[in-house]
């Protein structure tokens, strides 16, 4: 089937281009920005979506102070879509042109090194077998990623929550239909330059930290009800340096003396290449970083999974965890 082709529900005739057009429209909450990014001039965007209201005898957005917002029976139709569109694109990639099948996985996971370190290896290995890829990697905050997983964007997440947190995660996990298991619960670790003032230190006492700039991912704010949004103590200092791009932490840690960031423990293999150390500094935020699906993971999906166990495993070995 392509985007030409149509999908006939009673009297109405509906085209893929189409529910791709409602979806976008939904993701940016705006008929002018989706039809930017689907490169085509606003009126035609919205002519064919009165088009697709009038066919469905539904009304599918409103406007509001806030944008364009789906109604009630939109969110219901745009799940549908969603599914449909997921479907057809696992079926389009699930062979290349010359018919040999291509390993597929989609996943969505925090910024952490271990695990992209972990991907990268996965993929290597792939490709050193000169199977065909389709992968897609997506590092984001734990409620895109959760809304990756329910929404079909992503076969996998990696959800990260502090433990006072877990129920709320677990909660939204399960109203969404969501497969969910615990990979491990660590305390984060104190990342800095093998030059830092306080490297030679075994443990860091937090309060030395108030003079040295803290590096943050400035987007990954986990959104959380009111009656769950707690203070972070300790994290985070107020001298900071928000970045929104993972490749540039490791520069500015060498580069900004005395500057160090919270991260969860990383392989050797990252620290040596990067001349970084990690340092345990004894704090009551504990995390857990959580597997979920929303369907039966493919085999690359669970190669890649049992991997990343393995990983952990070794990363258990050599860093301070919470059992």
């Amino acid at each position: 089937m392509n985007e030409t082709e149509t999908i006939q529900k009673g009297r109405a005739s509906l085209n893929l281009q189409q529910l791709k057009y409602a979806v976008e429209i939904a993701r940016v909450g705006s008929i002018s920005k989706a039809a930017k990014n689907l490169y085509m001039g606003q009126p035609n965007l919205s002519k064919s979506i009165k088009e697709l209201e009038a066919e469905l005898g539904q009304t599918l957005f409103s406007r509001t102070a806030r944008g364009v917002q789906p109604t009630r029976a939109g969110e219901d139709f745009l799940g549908y879509a969603r599914s449909i569109l997921s479907q057809v694109e696992s079926l389009s990639q699930l062979y290349r042109r010359d018919g040999a099948p291509a390993a597929c996985l989609h996943m969505a996971a925090p910024r952490a090194s271990y695990i992209s370190n972990a991907f990268s290896a996965f993929a290597a290995q792939l490709s050193a077998t000169g199977t065909a890829l389709d992968l897609d990697y997506r590092e984001t905050n734990s409620m895109d990623i959760l809304h990756a997983v329910a929404s079909g964007e992503a076969e996998l997440g990696i959800l990260r929550c502090q433990d006072k947190h877990a129920g709320y995660f677990e909660t939204l996990c399960e109203e969404n239909g969501l497969h969910a298991e615990v990979l491990w619960q660590y305390s984060m670790v104190l990342l800095m330059s093998e030059h830092h003032p306080l490297a030679a230190l075994g443990e860091i006492p937090y309060h030395l930290l108030r003079k040295y700039p803290e590096i943050v991912h400035g987007d990954l704010t986990p959104v959380l009800p009111a009656e769950q949004q707690t203070p972070s103590s300790p994290l985070h200092s107020a001298n900071r340096i928000a970045v929104y791009e993972r490749g540039s932490q490791f520069d500015l840690l060498r580069r900004v003396q005395g500057s160090y960031m919270w991260v969860s423990p990383m392989p050797f293999e990252v620290l040596a290449r990067e001349e970084l150390v990690q340092k345990p500094c004894r704090t009551e935020n504990c995390y857990r970083d959580i597997a979920i699906r929303k369907t039966p993971l493919g085999q690359p999906g669970l190669d890649f999974l049992r991997a990343l166990q393995n990983d952990i495993a070794s990363l258990v070995q050599t860093v301070p965890v919470v059992k």
